[in-house]
């Protein structure tokens, strides 16, 4: 978990400086668990990872825990059908996780009639966000893989 602040915070800076939005690592950690662990286990890993995000950051407490709780619970949707197939699982783990955040973050942004999400948002933060994410994926799985062990089959755990 400290290694993830860490370069989580490092990759922040690094984006805020650019302009450009950071890899999301604790999304990229919740589809991981999402996974290697039973859908209960990950889908409470997953929302604790987001809900150190938020107790981290300024906003509202969580937002981002049900962000990511969304994005594994897409992970999960698909865990099934899905056998470890290399660039193509990791392309459409990141796609799926990322669909899920946003679509969470949309939900409750019209739930608690919010401005939480807007379309300017969506159009500055989402795209870099996405390629982002999808560069650093490859080098976070090894990291995950180290921290949590390689992934399950298929429909290991899903019991």
């Amino acid at each position: 978990m400290l290694l993830l602040l860490l370069v989580q915070g490092v990759l922040s800076r690094l984006g805020d400086a650019a302009g450009l939005s950071a890899p999301d690592l604790f999304l990229l950690t919740g589809a991981a668990l999402a996974w290697r662990l039973k859908p209960a286990w990950a889908l409470a890993g997953a929302y604790s990872a987001g809900l150190i995000q938020d107790l981290l950051g300024g906003g509202v407490l969580g937002l981002h825990a049900a962000g990511v709780m969304g994005g594994a619970l897409l992970v999960l949707g698909v865990r099934r059908y899905m056998a470890d197939s290399g660039p193509l699982q990791a392309v459409f783990t990141v796609l799926l996780a990322v669909a899920g955040q946003w679509l969470m973050f949309l939900l409750l942004t019209y739930w608690l009639r919010s401005t939480l999400v807007t379309l300017d948002l969506l159009r500055g933060a989402l795209p870099t966000l996405l390629l982002g994410t999808l560069l650093v994926f490859p080098l976070w799985e090894r990291v995950v893989s180290w921290a949590f062990g390689p992934r399950t089959g298929p429909e290991e755990g899903l019991g």
